[in-house]
């Protein structure tokens, strides 16, 4: 799992610096204009550590370019661990895809609000491990999941391309996640 993130990472990164055919925007341009596309990464913690790669694209613009319709999707992880003492240790990691749509306004200028929902799935693992006895058990199988995303987020343009966000809801396993977002 972490090979397959360690990848997702890679290929976002080299997305985020290559050189798009895109109008340049400046600072007091709309912030997720129809025909926008966003790259997102972010990190969290709630049901464990959590790390999300979304992508998303502007399908419409209304309200006097405040308001936008944004589709696309993400792949999370989430993953822990706890040690309960005398060698006994419990694994737990969790990869899911999901689609996703969102809402978008802009109350002022680099500060983009949204809400997002989504479905998908995915796998979970989980492992018991004990020292004591040295065996491992699998409490529970390993097994798909259906998954479902909500979340409130913002986002605050530093740059014409680059800004920060953060999120609460629930995300590839998480309460709270922030994060950096390339426009492109």
């Amino acid at each position: 799992m972490k090979r397959i993130f360690s990848t997702l990472v890679i290929l976002a990164a080299a997305l985020m610096f290559s050189n798009t055919a895109s109008a340049q925007k400046s600072v007091g341009d709309p912030v997720f204009y129809k025909g926008d596309n966003i790259l997102s990464l972010t990190i969290g913690y709630g049901w464990g550590f959590g790390q999300r790669l979304a992508y998303e694209h502007a399908v419409a613009t209304f309200l006097d370019d405040k308001a936008s319709i944004g589709v696309g999707g993400a792949i999370g992880n989430n993953f822990r661990s706890r040690n309960y003492g005398y060698g006994v240790r419990y694994f737990e990691d969790r990869i899911g895809i999901s689609v996703v749509g969102s809402f978008h306004y802009q109350f002022t200028a680099k500060l983009d609000t949204y809400v997002q929902l989504g479905f998908g799935g995915g796998y979970w693992m989980y492992k018991w491990k004990d020292d004591l006895y040295d065996d491992y058990y699998n409490a529970y199988a390993n097994h798909a999941f259906f998954d479902f995303t909500s979340s409130l987020g913002v986002r605050y343009y530093f740059s014409p391309k680059w800004a920060v966000n953060a999120e609460l809801g629930w995300t590839a396993g998480s309460f709270i996640m922030a994060g950096i977002t390339h426009r492109f």
